[in-house]
């Protein structure tokens, strides 16, 4: 916690404990709480029952949401000895300097399964999709969790004929309703379009899954996670077997499916993540030599996109890189594999075509060398909303 957080809290808490007529209103105690960091967050929760009860408010859940997807973090997840730990790290603002260290703060940990599928991202929630061999039968368990108040819940298995299993996390901004929507395959390259598709809200109530249409038999790529922009999730699919691939929509509000070409260009075979610039759907390309390509989706209606090009120095071209992202200034960041040392984040301006790299302190190495899973968010937010 920073002074001026601390002296927030301490003037706060002094007005609570004073007469009723000199409490501060709720609207300004939400609003001076929402600046602080959700570390903050969790102690303010201690002063009193009425605090409490305040900061676990809908009105208060949402203006802190909306505060921190204005200052986002860096999220490491990974995976060892049967257990997932989670840390985040400041995210650097108008780095100047070529290299910058940045220590970070950890946040949970909890037993999971070593064949762990997916590892998504919304809104600061992550879906974990656990895989259980059992007597030959395959059981997947999504497991919704926040690092932001160490909270994870498993959700009911899925229940499935097929072997494998394509999983998407996406956020209705209008209902404000969190959804995993699941679809079932058979073993690779022996399926031509999935099937059994299901979808499951996150909210009060009995969670269950439902089963959902899908007039658009596809394929999807399980090479690429997807990406939810503006309440739709984007993944990357075929719809016919060895023709190019195609950018599918799943509306996670309607839970209708649709379809985007992408542009005609070579380099798209080599895609190597669906990316969020500046609101809109972007696909990143690495294998081009010493720079990169992003592709923007600049009208989704007409497909229309547009190229641009960022420096890729030759320590990134290769090694192995496991997450890419964009940033809310529209730089491009990526993170190496696990396996390289030190842990860092590159940032690629695409204006100056310069590169700066962020190195992560702090983690145990050894810890790192044991990984099963590894992932990182370089667009993660604080959320206190509980589960």
């Amino acid at each position: 916690m920073t002074n001026s957080e601390d002296h927030h809290r301490k003037i706060l808490r002094g007005n609570t404990e004073s007469s009723s007529r000199n409490t501060i209103p709720n609207d300004l105690i939400i609003e001076i709480l929402s600046r602080l960091t959700g570390k903050s967050i969790a102690i303010c929760r201690c002063v009193s029952k009425q605090w409490k009860a305040l900061l676990r408010s809908p009105d208060f859940t949402k203006s802190f949401l909306t505060r921190s997807s204005s200052r986002p973090r860096i999220l490491i997840t990974y995976q060892a000895e049967g257990k997932w730990h989670f840390f985040s790290a400041p995210h650097p603002r108008n780095l100047v300097k070529e290299l910058t260290l940045v220590e970070p703060d950890y946040h949970m940990s909890f037993s999971g399964h070593p064949y762990t599928e997916k590892c998504l991202s919304v809104n600061g929630l992550l879906c974990l999709i656990d895989t259980y061999m059992l007597m030959e039968k395959r059981d997947r368990v999504p497991v919704i969790c926040n690092p932001s108040t160490g909270q994870y819940v498993p959700l009911p298995k899925v229940k499935a004929k097929n072997n494998d299993l394509r999983s998407f996390f996406g956020y209705d901004p209008i209902n404000k309703q969190y959804k995993v929507m699941c679809m079932t395959v058979t073993r690779y390259r022996q399926q031509d379009n999935s099937k059994e598709h299901q979808v499951l809200t996150i909210g009060k109530g009995k969670l269950s899954w439902k089963k959902i249409e899908c007039s658009f038999p596809h394929y999807p790529d399980n090479r690429r996670d997807g990406i939810c922009i503006n309440g739709v999730c984007y993944y990357i699919a075929r719809s016919v077997p060895k023709e190019p691939s195609l950018i599918a929509c799943f509306d996670v509000r309607s839970e209708e499916f649709s379809f985007i070409k992408m542009a005609e260009s070579p380099s798209l075979i080599y895609v190597s993540a669906l990316v969020n610039y500046k609101g809109k759907l972007g696909l990143v390309v690495h294998n081009c030599g010493s720079h990169g390509e992003l592709w923007v989706l600049d009208d989704t209606k007409k497909e229309k996109w547009s190229k641009h090009i960022f420096a890729l120095p030759d320590e990134v071209y290769h090694e192995i890189i496991r997450s890419t992202w964009a940033t809310d200034t529209g730089e491009i960041a990526w993170v190496l594999s696990s396996l390289t040392r030190p842990l860092s984040v590159f940032y690629s301006n695409l204006e100056t075509k310069s590169v700066k790299r962020v190195i992560i302190e702090g983690i145990d190495e050894e810890a790192l060398m044991g990984i099963h899973r590894f992932g990182a968010f370089i667009d993660h937010v604080e959320n206190v909303m509980f589960l």
